[in-house]
């Protein structure tokens, strides 16, 4: 019991060191900032990954305007109504569109030319905008291959894209 508590205490130890350095560098993000509290929120919340992005588009910081009409969804969506609506309010207010994090999409070349864009995560964001029947919806493309998509999709991914 002894040599395991002696590691606790090493961990608990660390993190209590680390906590102060933590903090400052947090406070020297937001003190590095000399606009207005919107903007600095809004460089904060892109220079923490963990808040607006994802495991497959967290080093892409480039965002796209995407035509819906061009984005496939294979796989139907299960929606919370209540967070569709609060999304189509949110969206509708251009002052908080913004706030609105973009969807992902897989962007596959064709084998014969040709883009694809699909999307499986985002469900309640693309519905919203659906609704709204807005043209393009913000969007952060993964460049991705026919493997990818089969990882998503099993069997029931295209065999190849022309």
């Amino acid at each position: 019991m002894e040599f395991i508590s002696h590691f606790l205490r090493a961990t608990s130890r660390r993190s209590a060191a680390l906590g102060p350095i933590l903090q400052r560098n947090r406070s020297e993000i937001i003190q590095k900032q000399s606009l207005t509290n919107r903007q600095a929120f809004g460089r904060y919340r892109s220079s923490c990954s963990t808040m607006d992005t994802t495991v497959h588009s967290a080093g892409i910081d480039e965002t796209h305007l995407v035509p819906m009409s061009v984005i496939q969804r294979p796989i139907p969506s299960v929606l919370d109504e209540q967070k569709v609506q609060s999304l189509m309010e949110t969206i509708k207010n251009e002052t908080s569109e913004e706030e609105v994090p973009p969807i992902d999409l897989l962007w596959i070349s064709g084998s014969e030319g040709g883009d694809y864009y699909f999307s499986f995560g985002g469900c309640h964001r693309f519905e919203a905008y659906k609704r709204l029947q807005r043209p393009t919806i913000k969007a952060k493309l993964v460049k991705s291959t026919l493997g990818d998509l089969y990882h998503y999709m099993g069997s029931s991914a295209p065999k190849y894209l022309a």
